[in-house]
Formats: C-alpha cells, sequence, structure tokens
C-alpha cells in the first residue's frame, strides 16, 4: 500500500508520538518548539534538526541514551528525498494555520490544530496498540509489522524502568527504624531520610534458551528483541539459540547499537530457520556450558513449540538434568497461545514433568507476562 503524502508538520507530530510510546514526556509545547525548529530552516540540515530535537525532547538521562537512534530509525527515510521536495514541505508548513474551527451550539470557536490532531492520532493509536498486543505474531499483517517493532520497542523500554526500579528497591532491604530515628534525632527530631539495613541479593542470573528453528521465525526475532532489553538490568544474563546446533550469542549483546546486533547475529547464526534437534541441542549446552551457567541461582528459560524431529528420550533426559542443576526452568511454547491446544506432542509430554512453568509466548501480552517469573529469580 503506498504511503499517504504528509506534510512535514504532520511528521512532526507522528515523532512526537512516537517518542511519547516511549516514555518521553512531551506535551503541546515541545511540539511546537519542534515546529518552530523546522520553521527556522533547520530541518534541512539532518545534523542540525537532530541536536535541536534532541535538546527540545530529552530531559532524563536515558532519554538522551536513546534519542540517537530513535532519530535514525524515524527520520532516514525522509531524509533520502530530494533537497528541494523538503523546501517545498517547509514553505507549505509556513502557510498552514495554527488552529482549527470547531462548532459548537451555533457558535464557532478556534482551537490550537497541533492540539486537536495529536489527540486524533493518539486515539487511533491507542486502538491500534491494543489490537496488537494480542495479535499473534505469526498472523500480523505485513502493513502492521512496523507499527508492532515500534510498540515491541515502547512496551519493552516500559517494562525494563519497572524492572530497575524493582530491582533497586529490592536491594535496599528492610527499613531499620533505630537507625532511622537515631538520624532523625541528629536533624532536630525530622525523619527526612529512611535507613536501611543492609540486605544481601543473590545475584539475579537467567539463561535464555531460544529455539530459531524454521517453525519459530516470527517468535524467534521477537523474544530476541525482549531479551536485548533486559540484559542491561540482569546481573549474569547468558543467551544461546538453537535449531541443529547450539550458538552462544551473549558475546553479540555487548554493543550497544540495536541494529549492530541484529547484523552480527544474522551473520553469526548459520543454523537460523533450519531443522529442529531440540534434545541434541540442550545437551550440547549442558556439556560445553553447563558447569559455568547453571547453578541454583539459575532461571532457564526454553522458547521452542517442542516439535522435536530428533530423540524424544534424548531431550526428556537433557531437560530433567537441567531441571536437576537450576533454581528454576520455564518453557515458553508460542502455541499454547492459539484456541484448542493440547500438549500432546511427544517432546512437550516428555518435558512437562520436568517445568515449573508452562507459559505461551504467541504475542507481546504473553512476552510482558514473563517479568513476573523474572522477577522471582
Amino acid at each position: 500500500m503506498q504511503e499517504v503524502t504528509k506534510t512535514f508538520k504532520e511528521r512532526i507530530i507522528d515523532f512526537t508520538i512516537y517518542c511519547r510510546e516511549r516514555h518521553f514526556v512531551l506535551g503541546p509545547q515541545e511540539t511546537y518548539d519542534a515546529f518552530e525548529v523546522a520553521k527556522r530552516g533547520y530541518a534541512l540540515d539532518r545534523r542540525l534538526f537532530h541536536h535541536s530535537l534532541k535538546a527540545i525532547f530529552c530531559t532524563r538521562r536515558e532519554h538522551f541514551e536513546r534519542f540517537d537512534e530513535m532519530f535514525n530509525r524515524f527520520w532516514s527515510r525522509y531524509y533520502e528525498s530530494k533537497l528541494e521536495q523538503r523546501k517545498k514541505q517547509l514553505q507549505q508548513l509556513k502557510k498552514e494555520p495554527d488552529t482549527a474551527t470547531v462548532i459548537f451550539l451555533g457558535a464557532k470557536f478556534n482551537i490550537p490544530k497541533k492540539e486537536s490532531n495529536i489527540e486524533a492520532k493518539e486515539t487511533k493509536g491507542a486502538n491500534e496498540n491494543s489490537r496488537l498486543r494480542v495479535t499473534d505474531f505469526s498472523k500480523v499483517a505485513i502493513t502492521d509489522k512496523e507499527r508492532l517493532e515500534e510498540l515491541a520497542e515502547a512496551l519493552f523500554h516500559q517494562m525494563s524502568m519497572r524492572v530497575k526500579r524493582r530491582l533497586k528497591t529490592a536491594n535496599k532491604g528492610k527499613i531499620a527504624i533505630r537507625k532511622t530515628i537515631r538520624h532523625g534525632i541528629e536533624k532536630g527530631g525530622l525523619l527526612l531520610k529512611l535507613a536501611h539495613k543492609k540486605k544481601r541479593k543473590e545475584k539475579r542470573k537467567v539463561v535464555f534458551i531460544l529455539d530459531v528453528s524454521g517453525s519459530m521465525d516470527t517468535y524467534s526475532y521477537y523474544l530476541l528483541r525482549y531479551v536485548m532489553v533486559l540484559k542491561k538490568y540482569f546481573k549474569s544474563l547468558e543467551f544461546f539459540t538453537f535449531s541443529t546446533h547450539l550458538t552462544h550469542i551473549t558475546p553479540l549483546l555487548r554493543q550497544n547499537n540495536e541494529q549492530l546486533i541484529l547484523k552480527q547475529i544474522g551473520s553469526n547464526v548459520h543454523s537460523w530457520s533450519s531443522g529442529t534437534k531440540i534434545g541434541e541441542s540442550l545437551t550440547e549446552f549442558l556439556n560445553t556450558y553447563g558447569s559455568k551457567f547453571l547453578s541454583q541461582k539459575h532461571v532457564v528459560v526454553i522458547l521452542s513449540d517442542g516439535l522435536e524431529t530428533g530423540n524424544v528420550t534424548e531431550l526428556k533426559e537433557a531437560v530433567r538434568t537441567i531441571k536437576n542443576k537450576c533454581k528454576t526452568l520455564v518453557w515458553l511454547n508460542p502455541l499454547k497461545g492459539m484456541e484448542g491446544y493440547q500438549p500432546i506432542q511427544k517432546g512437550i509430554v516428555n518435558v512437562m514433568p520436568h517445568l515449573d512453568a508452562f507459559e505461551s509466548a504467541h504475542n507481546l501480552d504473553s512476552l510482558l507476562k514473563l517479568e513476573k517469573l523474572l522477577m522471582n529469580v
């Protein structure tokens, strides 16, 4: 479907909403300031426009860390057009009225057009987001894929902020009443700051083992994005992929650039979209990495549809051994999200007795529910 041509003003509104969905605190004033930047011709210079919007939109440290990638992702497609086309759009921007007329009870009222546009777009966007959150990844229309990726990025980032706050709170320990009162006496009797008992919190350690065989293609991509967000907040997070053989992905996650990480994974995981040998791959994990990445401090998360083409007995023994060596074993199966699903596949039937949790992973909402399991590590 051909994209409807938009004015540059509308694109700025879209970018404002794009940033709001990613937890940027923006209102009509910031949108108006962005309009002024464009009217002054700064948008003709991509670098100048980039830094101008960054100064307006970023008020927190995490905003500055994420803005560059967000700007490049959103605006790169628009800067491919010719400079003359951009000038015409900017001229049109200057001529457009800043108010829209509304008739109410026979009287005419002028309201700021930027506000009415933003509210209309946000209402439509909210409905689209609700629908996409519960849509199975394998059933997403091609026209919705870009929107789904943007929504996933926003929701995963919001989740990471919650994880960060909960980890920070958990590490404080219980309130030390006597110490708090003693500090209050020193401050004239005012309890200005709560003192906490020191709490030794076990380091959270998580191992993800992701099936990237052909039947798991779409689901694997979104869990990969999910893991890339979580890696920032867990003390120890290891990531493996498998289909016909196992690949250790963790070293590739050390880059800060998400697009570079995805590119390197695509170059290094040669078995992506091939067959499925779950038992052999988990046995390889045990033999090569088990002594290092399995203990009673670890939670292991396996994402697979369980459609084993190899030895089912080997799969059963590998899962049983992993369960005995780790604290919690979670199996995420996208098929579980389908209506009428029953875990009757041979692979799943054999591993079910050894699992602590068997959950779905077929849409964004199901992945977000994994947060609760991980926080109990």
